[in-house]
């Protein structure tokens, strides 16, 4: 049996959606060229790929987003493969859109099976299989390996009731198996598929990082609690952080860079910076090598130290992301994000001065948010002069403790999925600001920040 995991297309108003491979789904302007700015890669689609073809496993990966394929184009490519079962990632704003397509895929292609993964298909997996006709199954959780056992399954015949972390109809109900626990061992997966010539249009070119890059992962997980987080919180449901071999690491890099000849590498981590002794194996290691390659990585700054950044800056360290969220410790304690702005004042001073540029992001709208906080951020970022720089509208996904939180209140402004679009509009209010209050905000982010700004 063939399968075809797919990150289906997205357009919305003029807009390009960003949804496999993202911490946080959103749609965005595309450039002046018409193409997308920004395309994070499909990790868990790729892994996904690569665990199925290294168990001999018939799989295609298409990715249509980064392709820039129309849905009449994906479906035929979908098509071509003749697949029995066709897995799709689907996402909160994307999910009207992904079961619309879905739609028209169970329309051309008969008699396939047709599941959903993801973030916010694992939290409705009963509701989706009760309300939509077109979707067979629902992986709940990390998928790479549910899917090769669903996989499995299917080709033999056998009963799915064994297969942990998947839900399905049985006898006119719903079937909801035990949960499957995360991926504890990372290196039982193998290197995920990279798709050639699609491999060069990923991009996050945050602070000018050299392209073509390409996005890998030396981690999975997180040890803190942020209540806006939303993959700690749905997929890896607090299975907590995880960390591949660093000599399978670096022998991935070296792989990447000389077979592919990329001109710089982005560790997309949670937090790459999570076991300081384990990145500094890293760099050691990419040192010993003589990897005269640029790299990124999406950082804790209180994680941070002198002494680290040195090690990084000498292993080739180009940039790093540090969260900052909010300059006002009150909004910061509420959402659980332990932050002393003090030491990271300190830390981003120190790594600006080694030489490693500096991308911020910043949250507006979380709970405890005021015209005067907003303002005492907009200083922050601009007390901070980063190299660039992200501000999202809070955006409480399902799943999480801010959405639970937010709709205990009645702040949401929206039940409407289509909405939850954390770079175009506000859904929630706080005690002090309406949702109007906060839309005004917008305008002025994109001017003050105009050239660093990453939402628009």
């Amino acid at each position: 049996m063939r399968t075809v995991l797919v990150n289906l297309p997205w357009f919305k108003d003029g807009r390009f959606g960003v949804r496999a491979g993202s911490r946080w789904p959103f749609t965005s302007k595309p450039e002046r060229d018409g193409h997308i700015h920004y395309i994070p890669f499909p990790f868990f689609l790729a892994y996904t790929a690569a665990l199925l073809k290294k168990e001999g496993k018939g799989v295609k990966l298409v990715d249509a987003i980064a392709g820039e394929m129309s849905e009449a184009a994906c479906i035929e490519e979908i098509a071509g493969f003749d697949p029995g079962l066709v897995l799709v990632e689907t996402s909160t704003p994307s999910f009207k859109n992904d079961m619309r397509i879905i739609a028209a895929i169970r329309q051309s292609l008969k008699g396939i099976k047709i599941g959903l993964c993801g973030a916010h298909a694992g939290e409705f997996a009963a509701e989706i299989l009760k309300e939509h006709e077109s979707i067979d199954y629902v992986i709940v959780g990390e998928y790479e390996q549910v899917a090769l056992d669903l996989v499995n399954a299917l080709e033999g015949g056998r009963d799915l009731r064994p297969v942990a972390g998947l839900a399905y109809r049985e006898g006119g109900g719903v079937v909801l198996s035990d949960r499957r626990g995360s991926v504890d061992d990372l290196d039982v997966l193998p290197w995920p598929e990279r798709l050639v010539p699609l491999i060069y249009k990923y991009n996050d070119g945050f602070a000018g990082l050299p392209c073509p890059s390409v996005q890998m992962l030396a981690s999975r997980g997180c040890p803190f609690q942020c209540s806006f987080c939303l993959l700690p919180q749905t997929l890896y449901k607090g299975n907590g952080y995880r960390k591949r071999d660093f000599m399978d690491v670096v022998d991935e890099m070296e792989h990447l860079v000389r077979q592919f000849d990329f001109k710089a590498v982005y560790f997309d981590d949670e937090v790459f910076n999570c076991d300081r002794g384990y990145v500094v194996k890293i760099c050691e290691e990419i040192i010993r090598r003589g990897l005269h390659v640029p790299w990124a990585a999406m950082t804790r700054v209180d994680l941070m130290d002198e002494e680290l950044l040195e090690t990084m800056a000498r292993a080739g360290a180009y940039a790093v992301k540090y969260g900052i969220e909010s300059a006002d410790q009150d909004i910061r304690s509420q959402c659980k994000k332990s932050l002393d702005l003090d030491k990271a004042r300190a830390v981003i001073g120190v790594t600006k001065r080694l030489g490693i540029k500096v991308h911020l992001t910043f949250c507006i709208g979380l709970p405890g948010e005021t015209r005067q906080t907003m303002q005492s951020t907009i200083d922050f970022a601009r007390e901070m002069d980063p190299d660039s720089l992200q501000f999202t509208f809070a955006t409480p996904y399902p799943g999480t403790e801010y959405f639970r939180y937010a709709q205990g209140k009645g702040w949401l402004g929206s039940v409407d999925w289509d909405d939850y679009d954390g770079n175009e509009k506000f859904i929630v209010r706080t005690m002090d600001l309406s949702i109007d209050d906060l839309e005004s905000i917008k305008p002025t982010l994109y001017q003050i920040f105009k050239g660093k700004c990453g939402c628009q």
